[in-house]
């Protein structure tokens, strides 16, 4: 990734990679090309904060941070404590937070967070993108890593860039299914949250349902497919394109 008032990765502008995104995985692919462009290690989507959102794993939608570091923050604080879902409600613009700059103003539990990040895997400042969308409320994109302050200009380029991949992942996870496909549109995406590594608890969260509904879709799945279990559910799913 270069800059010349524009980042650019191979031939194309970042904005033109947003808009050939077809896929969730494009999506998720592209946002890891961010991160590391931007000189950060792990990206985390948040969703929309609610009463029963208590952890920090609820409300992470996808990440490319290593699990243990998820599972740490939740061991680590007591519920409901949740990191992100006071940002969201504090801030509606992007904001970095560093810890060598210890006069910044942030929740305490967010400030909390991020030295334990640090402690751990020395990564000592993030970069906060809260986003909103009419339907759904705030969410946000969190990147987080160990680099100098970011300038002006790349702080409101990743501002956009963070805004535009959020939308197109609501838009491509959104999709409707194949008009001959055998399944509903909540076990497609179901599925496509299994294909993607959430569990059913997690699916269970994002799509605001009891976690035996989401066994149940998938199991539904499962069976349309003929398929043992829910690795060969996706399997087939993606090999006939029913999900993405």
């Amino acid at each position: 990734m270069t800059v010349d008032g524009h980042k650019k990765m191979g031939d194309f502008s970042l904005s033109d990679q947003v808009v050939n995104c077809e896929t969730q995985f494009d999506v998720l692919r592209l946002l890891r090309e961010v991160t590391k462009g931007f000189g950060y290690q792990y990206f985390f989507v948040a969703g929309s904060p609610s009463a029963e959102v208590k952890t920090f794993s609820e409300a992470i939608v996808i990440t490319s941070a290593p699990s243990e570091m998820v599972q740490k923050q939740d061991a680590s604080q007591p519920p409901p404590s949740n990191p992100l879902t006071v940002v969201l409600r504090q801030f509606s613009a992007p904001f970095e937070f560093r810890l060598d700059q210890p006069d910044q103003t942030v929740p305490a539990n967010f400030k909390d967070f991020a030295e334990r990040v640090a402690a751990s895997y020395g990564l000592e400042c993030s970069f906060v993108v809260p986003v909103y969308h009419p339907d759904h409320g705030p969410a946000a994109l969190l990147f987080i890593g160990k680099r100098a302050p970011l300038s002006f200009v790349e702080a409101a380029e990743l501002s956009h860039y963070g805004q535009l991949l959020h939308e197109k992942l609501r838009h491509v996870s959104a999709r409707p299914p194949k008009p001959d496909s055998p399944l509903t549109e909540r076990e497609r995406e179901c599925l496509v949250w299994t294909s993607v590594g959430k569990t059913s608890i997690e699916i269970a969260q994002i799509l605001n349902l009891s976690e035996h509904t989401v066994n149940h879709y998938l199991n539904n799945a499962a069976r349309k497919f003929n398929a043992v279990n829910r690795t060969q559910a996706v399997a087939h799913g993606l090999r006939f394109g029913f999900i993405d």
